[in-house]
């Protein structure tokens, strides 16, 4: 018996139900192995990290002056 894991849905496909683009699906490769290229794909816990965290002030990391970098510039 094939361990059940988790696979990353890439395109929007129907299965058991209708799944969206981004969802986790679960399932053995056996049973999900033949959508593996383009439909799914193996999600590795190892590789799964949170998202960053928003950024405190909006500005920074913004340019100093818009009309001194702009494509009107000079």
């Amino acid at each position: 018996m094939s361990d059940i894991r988790e696979w990353k849905v890439l395109r929007r496909h129907e299965g058991d139900r209708l799944y969206e683009e981004g969802e986790v699906r679960k399932g053995t490769e056996q049973e999900l192995g033949h959508l593996s290229p383009r439909t799914l794909e193996l999600f590795d816990k190892s590789t799964r990290r949170k998202a960053e965290a928003p950024l405190l002030n909006k500005a920074e990391g913004a340019p100093a002056n818009k009309a001194e970098t702009g494509r009107k510039a000079k």
